[in-house]
């Protein structure tokens, strides 16, 4: 009977032990996530595992245990006791549901107006503001800074702010 199990992978090696297992016939999901950095002033956009180490794979164990636990990339099936222990197919459906078809799990920013924000990275770092809104469709933001008898207004990345409680 196939099950999803969860396996760890060798350091980085996520996109290899996927592309292994796959060509292999496993059905694996390998969920990714966007994330933003900001370097030499401009803000970067990288895909990023969800999980980094691990990913889920769909297989029979009696049949298929030494194709996965030997594969390539493969640290590891994750278990108890020794043994390798079956995830709930809920859990696998949650992610395959939030993922697009990239495989690329999309946070959802829940900004609305006049919520109190705080910078979170960048020269601005740990200032406090108000968000005012979002600007067209592109993740820029524009944000009311707190400071001392003065309110500017600023535009930023979504990924650099954070609601305050």
């Amino acid at each position: 009977m196939n099950l999803w199990y969860v396996i760890q992978t060798k350091p980085k090696k996520e996109a290899e032990a996927e592309s292994y297992l796959s060509t292999k016939g496993i059905e694996i999901v390998n969920p990714l996530m966007e994330t933003f950095a900001l370097r030499n002033g401009r803000m970067n956009k990288e895909i990023k595992s969800l999980f980094p180490g691990y990913i889920f794979g769909k297989f029979d164990l009696d049949q298929n245990y030494p194709l996965v636990r030997w594969g390539r990339g493969v640290k590891k099936i994750l278990g108890f006791g020794g043994y390798p222990t079956p995830i709930s197919e809920g859990v696998v459906e949650i992610i395959k549901e939030r993922a697009d078809t990239q495989g690329v799990v999309r946070l959802a920013h829940h900004f609305e107006v006049n919520d109190v924000i705080r910078i979170k990275t960048g020269p601005l770092k740990d200032l406090l503001g108000i968000f005012e809104r979002w600007v067209s469709d592109s993740e820029r933001v524009r944000v009311l800074l707190n400071l001392i008898g003065y309110q500017p207004s600023i535009e930023l990345h979504c990924s650099m702010i954070e609601k305050v409680a």
